[in-house]
């Protein structure tokens, strides 16, 4: 039985009242009256369950009572897709940024770009695509003299990751911004299944794509290659399957509630962290060397299963009812709660709870994309999109967001 290790403390917060709104003079009862204003968070307090830890007798942290609870915020826009939105990405034009890209993948509606008032302007539909999970990696090299920024999509159908290039030279041409720029013949990435979400990073040896194989706890490790014609090929380098033979914190032996699949990745050259359904967030090398370690866990984490099959309450993180979409930004790894409709942010080093937003309007069940990077108006302090209600992606100030949760806003780099 193998038993994991914690990747650092959580430390609780009470949520506190919070007031995010134009409306900023009115009081909280006068919020609540008035239908057009939901921007309030009602005070609520919170007292999460401990994840698991390597000593099961180690003391936790006393609750932070300064730190900063829960905050309601109203999406600046809102795009709209044709078909069911499976993941998002975000692209800013190298020289002018009111021109930045905001990219959806739909399920049975192809990649669409977006321009910042949500409004889509370019479909990029391949026969029989079906996109899962959409990811952009900035200055991939081609050869020895030229870089260029891709989109590298899975693809449900084939099995195969497609890349798409960014051509902003060409399109003050009137050409299309985006081209699909994927070299023959390139392999399935899962033998035996379907890809669903990605990851892009790169370092000093070669850009890379973790893969998560749809349904499953089981993910790949990808070198993105240049080819003739400056297209792009790929190899699969490994896999690893995610460890289900869990131990609680008295190390009772213990495996998830039903399927345990991979339902969010987000990475850069640093780590990787994975979303698992009904476990919890893990952290590993991008690698996919290494023993994952867990960031938190969700609150069914060491439940017994009843009789018809469903758990109760477990021993984990009450901030986690489950868990799905991830997303970084400097410093940070903010997480979907598709439980509750919230989305939960951490400090990376060392991990540390730092507080909940819900976006008025979003369930917290789609794809899930930040950059710290000021695009156009309005987002000159960073953009936030997730996945929203009905056949569409929401569009948020990040700075305005950020200041309510004490986060920093900084646009460089």
């Amino acid at each position: 039985m193998r038993r994991l290790p914690i990747a650092g403390a959580v430390v609780v917060a009470v949520a506190l009242t919070v007031v995010l709104s134009t409306h900023a003079n009115l009081t909280t009862a006068e919020l609540r009256a008035d239908p057009e204003v939901d921007i309030v968070v009602a005070p609520t307090e919170e007292a999460p369950s401990a994840a698991p830890t390597r000593d099961p007798s180690a003391a936790q942290p006393p609750p932070d009572a300064s730190a900063p609870g829960q905050v309601y915020v109203r999406p600046a826009a809102f795009a709209k897709v044709t078909g069911s939105p499976a993941d998002v990405a975000i692209w800013r034009h190298p020289t002018d940024r009111r021109k930045s890209v905001v990219l959806g993948a739909a399920l049975d509606g192809g990649i669409a770009a977006y321009d910042l008032a949500g409004r889509r302007f370019l479909t990029l539909r391949g026969p029989g695509a079906r996109p899962t999970g959409v990811d952009v990696l900035y200055r991939f090299r081609f050869d020895p003299a030229w870089t260029n920024d891709i989109a590298v999509v899975t693809d449900g159908a084939t099995g195969r990751l497609r890349a798409m290039a960014f051509r902003p030279v060409a399109a003050g041409f009137g050409n299309p911004l985006i081209e699909e720029v994927t070299a023959p013949d390139v392999p399935v990435i899962f033998a035996d299944g379907m890809p669903r979400d990605i990851a892009v990073w790169q370092d000093g040896t070669g850009a890379y794509a973790v893969v998560a194989q749809d349904g499953t706890a089981r993910l790949a490790l990808v070198r993105l290659t240049p080819a003739p014609g400056r297209k792009v090929a790929y190899e699969v380098i490994r896999t690893l399957d995610l460890p289900t033979d869990l131990v609680t914190h008295d190390l009772t032996p213990w495996t998830p509630c039903g399927p345990a699949p991979v339902i969010g990745l987000v990475a850069d050259a640093s780590a990787l962290y994975v979303a698992q359904r009904g476990v919890g967030i893990w952290r590993l090398t991008p690698d996919l060397t290494g023993e994952p370690t867990f960031v938190d866990v969700v609150s069914q984490f060491g439940a017994t299963p009843a009789a018809d099959g469903t758990c109760g309450p477990g021993e984990g993180s009450d901030r986690l009812p489950d868990v799905g979409a991830l997303a970084l930004y400097p410093g940070h790894l903010l997480a979907a709660t598709p439980g509750n409709g919230r989305f939960a942010v951490y400090t990376r080093q060392p991990v540390q709870y730092v507080g909940k937003f819900r976006l008025v309007g979003v369930p917290a069940t789609g794809g899930l994309a930040v950059t710290n990077l000021a695009l156009g108006a309005p987002y000159g302090g960073g953009l936030l999109v997730a996945g929203g209600g009905g056949n569409t992606f929401a569009l948020v100030r990040w700075d305005g967001l950020a200041r309510r949760l004490g986060l920093p806003v900084d646009t460089r780099g």
